[in-house]
C-alpha cells in the first residue's frame, strides 16, 4: 500500500543533528522560528525521549530522561509549501545537519503513519508517565513494585514532589515501617 498526503496536510520530518544536541537544537529551532516569525509553519518539535533508570557505581538508582533514538529530532510542519523556506533557515541553525530525504540534497518525503505512530506513542509515554507522576497522594493505597519491598502493600503518608519520592507506610512483622521511595517504584491499586 502507498501512503500519499496531501499538500496542505500538516505532516512530520525527520531532522539529523549533533547527537546529544537535540535538546539544545530544538530549542535553537524555536527561537529562530520565533525570530523569523515563522512559528506558523512548525507545530511541533519532537525530542524523542523515555524515563529510565540509571545506576551509577554501585549509587542508588537515579530515573533520568534518556534519547531513544540519538541524533535526530522531528518537526510537525504545517504545510508541505513551507518546506523551502523552512529548510533554508534551518541551514543556519547550529548543529543541525540535514533533512532526512531520499537522497541527500533532494527534498524531504514526509514520514508515513506506520514510521512515525510508534515514535509518537512511545513520546507519549513519557509525557503521560510524567503527568502521573504528580498525581499521588497521602491516603493513597499501593503496591510496591521494585526494590527489596516488592509486593509489599501500604498507604502513602507523605509525597515529595520536588524529588518525585513518596514515604510509603508498610505493615512489616505487624508494625506500621516508613519507607522512602521514588514514584517508579510504586504502583496504586
Amino acid at each position: 500500500m502507498v501512503y500519499i498526503r496531501s499538500s496542505k496536510a500538516m505532516a512530520w520530518y525527520a531532522v539529523k543533528v549533533r547527537v546529544s544536541q537535540e535538546k539544545k537544537v530544538s530549542d535553537r529551532i524555536r527561537h529562530e522560528l520565533a525570530r523569523q516569525g515563522m512559528e506558523h509553519q512548525v507545530k511541533d518539535i519532537l525530542v524523542p525521549a523515555e524515563r529510565v533508570l540509571e545506576e551509577r557505581r554501585g549509587a542508588k538508582k537515579r530515573e533520568r530522561e534518556r534519547v531513544f533514538l540519538p541524533g535526530y529530532l522531528f518537526l510537525e510542519v504545517a504545510s508541505d509549501e513551507y518546506l523551502p523556506e523552512l529548510m533554508q533557515m534551518l541551514r543556519g541553525v547550529p548543529d543541525v545537519m540535514y533533512f532526512v530525504s531520499p537522497a541527500r540534497g533532494s527534498r524531504p518525503i514526509p514520514l508515513s503513519e506506520s514510521e512515525i505512530a510508534p515514535i509518537l506513542s512511545r513520546a507519549r509515554a513519557l509525557t503521560l508517565a510524567s503527568e502521573g507522576v504528580e498525581s499521588f497522594e497521602s491516603g493513597q493505597l499501593v503496591r510496591i513494585v521494585e526494590g527489596p519491598f516488592s509486593g509489599f502493600e501500604g498507604y502513602i503518608a507523605e509525597v515529595y514532589p520536588e524529588k518525585q519520592r513518596v514515604q510509603v507506610r508498610v505493615k512489616i512483622f505487624n508494625r506500621e515501617t516508613p519507607v522512602e521511595l521514588p514514584y517508579s517504584h510504586i504502583q496504586r491499586i
